[in-house]
């Protein structure tokens, strides 16, 4: 089974139980969880894809480790990860992080390095973007995306997780040290401004591997143009499940990520009133 076939089984389990546009999520609560790395919503992901899709050999990598999920075919032993991303939507159903995401240290990619049997090994990497409801309950929007999509530079992503750094022997007792961490913010497809994935549950695939893939169950919803800073331009499909009348063609789908300028950081500081809550003078502090 290629990695086409995998993310497309995927894909259609996650989506098995939509209705009316929304799935259903059932979230363990926030107190059973062991750090706030540990998200309940990797855990539903990952245990969805483990009860319908029993060929399919599940692992959870574990906080602070990338890709967030490991999937393997049993029988043909092919490899995909899956990074699992959560945006919890406000009372309107709007994102709260509007164009970007943070990406923690890890620059995203459509390829990341495991160990299998002890062996370093370059696997494919889809991404999952989920836009929970505010009552926690229900995807209002979900996507599943080749990490090409995202960025394709493989080097670019291997030189970013060895840019984090510590410092030693900081401050005047040289006690302290400074730790050194890269923080990527790359686009959200689930800002509500995004026309291609508002309301959507979608599988995006590269065109040109669309011949993988078995059409059941899948309708073409949209061809979007990704054009790098050099010119080269890849093409991919956004497929969905329930019908559409027409394919949309969508060029430059981050333009305003591209139109952000630096700005200048501030430290904030602070602030309280000149006179304390409910003062009341005393004639004796009086200064005369």
């Amino acid at each position: 089974m290629s990695h086409i076939s995998i993310a497309k089984q995927v894909f259609l389990a996650i989506t098995e139980n939509l209705h009316n546009g929304y799935i259903p999520v059932f979230l363990r609560p926030l107190s059973t969880t062991g750090t706030v790395q540990d998200d309940p919503f990797d855990q539903w992901f990952g245990e969805n894809i483990s009860q319908k899709l029993p060929d399919l050999e599940i692992t959870h990598s574990g906080p602070l480790t990338t890709p967030d999920i490991i999937i393997r075919d049993r029988i043909t032993r092919e490899v995909i990860g899956i990074e699992v991303k959560k945006v919890d939507a406000d009372e309107n159903g709007k994102d709260s992080r509007g164009l970007t995401l943070d990406y923690n240290s890890c620059i995203p990619c459509g390829q990341m390095l495991i160990k299998i049997g002890g062996r370093e090994s370059k696997i494919k990497t889809y991404y999952f973007f989920g836009l929970l409801s505010c009552d926690g309950n229900n995807l209002i929007a979900s996507s599943l995306i080749d990490g090409d999509f995202l960025n394709y530079d493989y080097e670019l992503h291997l030189q970013g997780k060895y840019l984090n750094t510590s410092q030693y022997g900081h401050g005047p007792y040289g006690e302290g040290s400074v730790r050194g961490r890269a923080m990527y913010n790359y686009p959200n497809p689930m800002n509500v401004a995004i026309a291609t994935f508002s309301k959507k549950h979608s599988l995006v695939i590269k065109q040109e591997f669309s011949y993988q893939l078995d059409n059941s169950h899948l309708n073409e919803s949209a061809i979007i143009e990704r054009k790098d800073i050099k010119g080269n331009v890849t093409h991919y499909t956004q497929y969905i499940t329930t019908n559409t009348d027409k394919v949309s063609h969508v060029t430059d789908i981050f333009a305003s990520c591209k139109q952000r300028t630096p700005k200048k950081r501030k430290a904030y500081l602070t602030e309280i009133s000149d006179v304390p809550a409910n003062y009341t003078p005393n004639k004796s502090t009086e200064i005369i």
